[in-house]
C-alpha cells in the first residue's frame, strides 16, 4: 500500500508540472523550518473559528444544519445503503477506498515522502509530503475531540441514530464524524488544492467519495458523519494550500525587486 503511494506521488507531482528544485540549505535547517511552518498553520488553524468573517459564519452554520437535518435522514439511508456487517474490511471491491481512508498508511506514506525530499535535497517531494502530513494531522486531532466528545452510536449497534453517549472512548460509539472519510478528503483536498489541477480534483476527490460510501456500505457509520467528515477534511486541506500558496507568494515577492533610477528601471529577481 506504502509504495503504490509513493508511485502515485510521483505521478502526481509529474503531472502537476512542478519543477524540481535542489537546495543547498541543511537537512537540520529544513526541519526546524518545516516545524515552525507545522506550528504556525495548526494555530492559524484551530484558532479560525474565533476570527472568521460573516459570510464564513454562515457557512459554518449551513453546514451544523445541514449535519443535523441529514441525521433525521439516516436511519432511512442506512437500510437502503449498507450490508449487514460490523467489519471495517470485508475481502471486496470497496476494502480498496477504504485503505485510503486508514490513517496509519496514509501518515506512514506522507512521512516517507517527505524523509525522501528530506534526505536527497528536493524541496517539492519535501514540501508534498509535508503538506498532506499537515492536513492529516489538523483533521485528526478534530475528529478525535468531536468523536469523543459527541459519543455517537455507530450503526450496527442497532440503535437509534441519535443515540449519544458523550464523552466516551470506546470505538462502538465514536460513530461521528468519520475518521476514514477525514482521512480521504484530507489527503485529496491538500494535493488537489495545492496543484491546482482539475484532473487531480476529479480522480482524488473521487477515490475519497468512494471511502465515504465504503464506511456506510459497510455500516461503520450514518450518512450524516461521512458528510460532515468530508467537510473536516477538505477543511484541512484547503487551509495547508492556501498557507503554503501564501508562503510560496512572499518568496517570489521578496526575490523580485524594482529598482527606479534617473533614465530607467531596473528589474531584478534573486535566485536562490
Amino acid at each position: 500500500m506504502i509504495k503504490l503511494f509513493l508511485q502515485a506521488a510521483a505521478v502526481i507531482l509529474i503531472i502537476s508540472g512542478h519543477s524540481i528544485s535542489q537546495t543547498n540549505r541543511t537537512i537540520l535547517h529544513d526541519l526546524s523550518s518545516d516545524g515552525i511552518i507545522f506550528l504556525n498553520d495548526g494555530i492559524a488553524y484551530f484558532s479560525y473559528p474565533f476570527h472568521m468573517s460573516n459570510d464564513n459564519y454562515l457557512i459554518a452554520f449551513s453546514v451544523l444544519s445541514s449535519t443535523y437535518g441529514l441525521m433525521h435522514l439516516d436511519k432511512t439511508l442506512n437500510k437502503n445503503l449498507s450490508i449487514n456487517s460490523k467489519q471495517t474490511l470485508n475481502g471486496d471491491f470497496w476494502d480498496i477506498p477504504t485503505y485510503y481512508g486508514i490513517v496509519q498508511y496514509m501518515n506512514i506514506g506522507a512521512l516517507s515522502i517527505y524523509s525522501a525530499g528530506l534526505l536527497t535535497r528536493n524541496d517539492e517531494i519535501r514540501k508534498f509530503g509535508r503538506i498532506i502530513f499537515q492536513s492529516l494531522s489538523y483533521t485528526g486531532i478534530s475528529v478525535m475531540m468531536l468523536r469523543i466528545i459527541a459519543g455517537r452510536e455507530r450503526p450496527y449497534s442497532g440503535k437509534d441514530q441519535f443515540a449519544f453517549t458523550w464523552f466516551n472512548l470506546k470505538d462502538d460509539v465514536q460513530s461521528f464524524p468519520s475518521g476514514h472519510t477525514t482521512v480521504a478528503f484530507a489527503v485529496s483536498s491538500a494535493i488537489a488544492e495545492y496543484y491546482d489541477n482539475w484532473w487531480l480534483r476529479i480522480g482524488l476527490y473521487g477515490i475519497a467519495s468512494l471511502t465515504a460510501y465504503a464506511r456506510i456500505r459497510n455500516n461503520q457509520h450514518w450518512f450524516s458523519d461521512v458528510f460532515f467528515a468530508s467537510l473536516l477534511g477538505i477543511s484541512g486541506g484547503l487551509h495547508t494550500a492556501h498557507q503554503e500558496r501564501i508562503r510560496e507568494y512572499k518568496a517570489e515577492e521578496s526575490n523580485f525587486r524594482v529598482i527606479p533610477s534617473f533614465n530607467n528601471i531596473t528589474f531584478r529577481y534573486k535566485l536562490n
